[in-house]
């Protein structure tokens, strides 16, 4: 094709620092700063709210919100989540908000729910014996001790944290961009956006909330099959001019080496923009060096009603020895990045689907990808 291309450059080396340790607060807290009342108060009527869904209680929909997902290899075994939540336009919106995401296994929490309601039985059942026999200690002690032992719920995963919004405008779309690992399975994801406590003028009145829940179908990466993260397609990219502080990198999950990625949700650019597709390649072939040898090649197709035609290509895109840095080394764990970045002055309105075809020269190996997008006028 004629158009100018560039090809993504990107550090190798996947950045998941912001999740590395699992939950946000259920790690070990030695030596770390005492929380305030307000905060474990914010906490605790967080964590009640999704409880209540877990048991089938009615949720919150004062603020409704969506979350779009895009997974990809993260540390050891398991699958990094970064992931965006979009607060829909014409709400009024808190100056900051209370975000909680709690990650639930389906599996484990029906064991779970069992253990307790078995536990709760057990309880009623001691109980029940002590009273009819008070003069027994045998029989009270018993039950503090059954009492004492009731099994705790596990997560998969939980966050919590105030978010600042900066006074948002009811006409405006606010994205809130934030991450989860977890090992792959099937889970439910509860997201809640709550009105801080502080926030409440009427303090008879509930806080205002908003719950959501996803379903999750997390993918394993760790197997020998050529494959890719999940595609980012984008017009909002940047590539940071100096490394990136703990601090940026804990803020934007979205953050990949030095380059700034802001994924595009209904995959709709004007001609003006530049189309960017941005993942990361998994399980290729290494020669002795820990390079691979791939080829990637962009082929472009434009719908014209129920049929499509092919409009154009880019060159194919190479991925070995000569082309990758020095340094780069499978081996180590350093992630290939496929994407590609080309101006969209030349498409024609209209729908286009993109055929990303990755071909791994050493293990004889081919993998598709495709993605649509939308193309309008200037």
């Amino acid at each position: 094709m004629h158009n100018r291309y560039r090809v993504l450059s990107v550090a190798s080396a996947l950045v998941v620092s912001l999740v590395a340790g699992g939950s946000a607060f259920g790690q070990d807290k030695k030596g770390a700063p005492k929380v305030d009342k307000a905060y474990q108060a914010e906490v605790a009527a967080a964590t009640k709210i999704v409880d209540g869904a877990l048991k089938g209680q009615a949720a919150p929909t004062d603020y409704k919100f969506t979350l779009t997902s895009h997974p990809m290899r993260g540390q050891g075994a398991k699958t990094y989540i970064p992931f965006l939540i979009s607060l829909e336009k014409g709400q009024t919106l808190p100056a900051s908000v209370v975000y909680y995401l709690r990650v639930v296994s389906k599996e484990n929490l029906e064991r779970a729910q069992k253990a307790i309601a078995d536990h709760e039985a057990a309880v009623q059942k001691a109980a029940m014996a002590a009273k009819l026999d008070p003069e027994n200690t045998e029989l009270a002690e018993a039950e503090d001790k059954i009492r004492g032992e009731a099994p705790k719920m596990e997560y998969a995963f939980e966050d919590f944290k105030n978010v600042n919004l900066n006074k948002p405008k009811p006409d405006s779309e606010f994205r809130l961009p934030a991450a989860m690992m977890v090992a792959p399975g099937t889970y439910d994801a509860y997201v809640l956006i709550k009105e801080p406590a502080a926030s409440v003028k009427n303090k008879k009145a509930a806080a205002k909330a908003g719950l959501l829940k996803v379903a999750l179908n997390v993918p394993s990466y760790a197997t020998s099959e050529l494959t890719t993260s999940s595609l980012i397609v984008t017009n909002m990219l940047a590539v940071l001019k100096a490394p990136p502080s703990p601090a940026e990198l804990a803020a934007n999950p979205y953050l990949f080496g030095s380059t700034v990625v802001m994924p595009s949700l209904d995959s709709k650019f004007s001609k003006n923009d530049e189309l960017n597709v941005f993942f990361f390649i998994y399980n290729s072939g290494l020669d002795a060096d820990g390079k691979p040898d791939v080829t990637v090649d962009y082929n472009f197709y434009q719908r014209t009603g129920d049929a499509e035609k092919f409009f154009n290509k880019t060159p194919a895109l190479e991925l070995n020895a000569k082309t990758l840095p020095s340094t780069f080394d499978g081996r180590a764990g350093h992630q290939l990045p496929g994407g590609q970045g080309l101006p969209l002055a030349s498409f024609p309105e209209g729908e286009y689907r993109l055929e990303i075809k990755i071909v791994d020269k050493l293990a004889g190996k081919t993998k598709i990808e495709t993605c649509r997008f939308t193309v309008t006028g200037g």
